[in-house]
């Protein structure tokens, strides 16, 4: 059951890479960190829950990004400052979850 739900998660991991409509609308830096997440599954350094959680973040963060980007087409300086703050704080998630004791 644990090999099939990770088996799982990797292939949705995959897809939300794959997703052009994804892809197009994330900036080089939430395609960055989708892709140290998918590493880091694939690597055994982070543990299922641990990238379902970092997973979750990042999803919340591209809808914000969409949102922000609806009202007029861009994003002004302090939605961009905004996002920057968080997008740096999920790059430390990332980094110290990859980078713990557990692993797969």
């Amino acid at each position: 059951m644990k090999r099939n739900g990770l088996g799982m998660l990797a292939a949705v991991l995959g897809l939300t890479v794959a997703l052009p409509a994804v892809a197009a609308e994330a900036d080089r830096r939430q395609v960055n960190q989708q892709q140290r997440i998918n590493e880091g599954v694939k690597s055994g350094e982070l543990t299922g829950r641990e990238a379902v959680r970092l997973e979750r973040q990042h999803r919340s963060l591209q809808r914000e990004i969409r949102r922000d980007r609806r009202d007029d087409g861009h994003l002004d300086a302090a939605e961009r400052a905004r996002i920057d703050a968080k997008q740096d704080a999920l790059s430390r998630r990332i980094a110290r979850q990859k980078h713990d004791a557990q692993s797969r």
